[in-house]
């Protein structure tokens, strides 16, 4: 992945790091090599990746630059491993306080959220390359809009990875969706193998 960058913001006074945009198709491509979107371009999020597809990419990538991968295993009944300095999904507790990027405003960065995400009516219908828009206060792109990304939480039991949960949350709305959908607060669900084209995910890391 030497020709492919991506950039970890360490959260201020948290024990973890979050990436400053959502993960692209080079980025995807360059440690699976796999293209699995609908929509096509290197800058574009990737989409049509499920939970479990989610878990994989972050053990490889983890292996790839010499981490401890967070996950043992790849399926939904993948166990987390607590202390590894891997890269895996964020929970949503530390989803939504980074999004807040410490302020309150309904989306992540703005009440405006025009200035801050891509959603049903400024999206003209598809992705857009990620990081154009509006930064929120911690220096993160598209956390509403765009795409929406998968959290590690037990849907049923926000906090917990619980392995084998039927249901696997995500967050920050998307580029088909409304405005609602798209708050820091909104939360939705689908099974862990669930694959379309406005779900994809951002990386997370504990520093600790």
């Amino acid at each position: 992945i030497k020709d492919v960058s991506f950039n970890m913001i360490g959260i201020p006074n948290q024990s973890y790091a979050i990436s400053q945009t959502q993960v692209t198709q080079a980025l995807y491509r360059a440690v699976t090599g796999k293209s699995p979107s609908h929509f096509s371009g290197d800058n574009l999020p990737v989409e049509q990746v499920s939970w479990e597809d989610g878990i994989a990419f972050c053990n490889a990538l983890s292996t790839k630059l010499g981490l401890n991968p967070a996950y043992r295993g790849t399926d939904n009944n993948c166990q987390l491993i607590e202390g590894a300095n891997g890269f895996r999904l964020p929970f949503e507790e530390e989803w939504e306080f980074a999004a807040k990027g410490g302020h309150n405003f309904k989306y992540s960065g703005s009440n405006n959220f025009a200035e801050v995400g891509w959603y049903i009516g400024n999206s003209g219908g598809k992705t857009h390359s990620v990081g154009q828009l509006k930064a929120n206060g911690y220096g993160l792109h598209d956390m509403s809009g765009n795409v929406w990304e998968w959290c590690a939480d037990d849907y049923s039991n926000p906090g917990q990875h619980r392995p084998g949960a039927s249901e696997r949350a995500f967050r920050g709305g998307g580029w088909s969706g409304s405005a609602d959908d798209c708050g820091v607060s909104y939360r939705y669900d689908y099974s862990p193998d669930y694959r379309y084209n406005y779900l994809g995910l951002r990386l997370s890391r504990s520093l600790d």
